[in-house]
């Protein structure tokens, strides 16, 4: 009768333990966004990018990335930063333009790119993903939560 009762319990432990798991991920404090989803998605189509920018035959597949990043940087424009609920007044609406100067400013160059692969120019196309990993960068400084 113990081992039974020993083979239940392992059993209900083992089938219990992904929602633990699902449950400790992030803290449970973890705020999703809108902005958040568009950020993602810029992100894996990124990736792609950043891996095959310097070869020409994958211009037609880097282009399809291309115009997925530019749609959610489009969309990404009006979306708010989670840390603007930090910030009040003037200090928030200050925040807002420059954030959002800044994602207007990652989809000109996001058609810089388009425009130079279009044209074939695979150098200029990466030094513009350059460019672009540095606007990213500092704007995650600024603009995004850190990953305590």
């Amino acid at each position: 009768m113990k081992r039974r009762t020993l083979i239940v319990t392992l059993a209900l432990a083992i089938a219990m333990l992904p929602s633990i798991q699902a449950d400790s991920h992030g803290g449970g404090d973890h705020v999703h966004t809108a902005l958040e989803d568009q950020m993602s998605a810029m992100n894996k189509a990124w990736r792609s990018i950043r891996r095959q920018i310097k070869d020409p035959a994958k211009n037609d597949s880097t282009l399809e990335y291309v115009a997925k990043v530019k749609k959610a940087a489009k969309k990404s424009v009006e979306l708010t930063p989670i840390l603007a609920k930090e910030k009040s007044g003037a200090d928030k609406k200050n925040f807002m333009t420059g954030y959002q100067k800044m994602m207007q400013k990652t989809v000109d160059m996001i058609g810089d790119l388009e425009a130079a692969l279009k044209a074939g120019d695979n150098a200029k196309a990466g030094e513009i993903v350059g460019k672009i990993n540095d606007a990213r960068k500092k704007g995650h400084e600024k603009y995004k939560p850190s990953d305590d």
